[in-house]
């Protein structure tokens, strides 16, 4: 199937033909809604390099939500300039008590020999990522998450029409029975 998939254009014509319909705007929304349903996807291929990808803390301790960005899946520290340690594997949790928890932070003792690897905590704050324990103003972290893609008709930054995507690449079928779950539920 994926190699009579090459484009956006050719999986409208592969649903007309499927279908027998006749009408690209009703496929294209259909396409629409799949993409939609899609944003849940975790294909590898949409996967970031967490050594490559990192995030640097601002004056707060902050780190900013990446644009590029659909879902987490682990933040570290790899800690000290070598990265010999400690290394801190940070675990999602909600912004309420991510809020809660850093309001009492400071009235914990902070321990002397701390193990290799040890985990945090984080969440989203507004428009940014909180961390505890906190950083550091120029702290690195190192970000593994899953990455958003541009929907198929929608314009790209040259105001041409998006014709193909990582998610059409990668997994064609997903397209395909997603677009067709929508023409027949309509």
């Amino acid at each position: 199937m994926s190699s009579q998939i090459a484009n956006a254009d050719a999986l409208v014509a592969y649903v007309e033909q499927f279908t027998g319909s006749s009408n690209d705007a009703e496929i294209k929304q259909c396409i629409y809604l799949t993409e939609l349903m899609l944003r849940n996807i975790e294909l590898p291929a949409l996967r970031t390099n967490p050594y490559t990808t990192t995030g640097i803390a601002d004056t707060n301790g902050y780190v900013p939500i990446p644009p590029d960005m659909n879902k987490p899946i682990l933040f570290f520290n790899q800690g000290g300039s070598t990265g010999g340690g400690p290394w801190i594997v940070y675990d999602r949790i909600g912004d309420r008590d991510m809020i809660t928890d850093q309001l009492i932070e400071n009235l914990y003792l902070k321990p002397l020999n701390i193990p290799q690897v040890y985990r945090g905590k984080f969440s989203e704050v507004g428009q940014n990522y909180e961390f505890l324990p906190g950083l550091g103003q120029g702290s690195v972290i190192n970000m593994y998450y899953y990455t958003t893609w541009p929907f198929l008709f929608a314009s790209d930054s040259n105001g041409g029409t998006v014709q193909n995507n990582v998610v059409l690449q990668s997994f064609p079928e997903g397209y395909v029975y997603g677009t067709l779950h929508n023409y027949y539920l309509k």
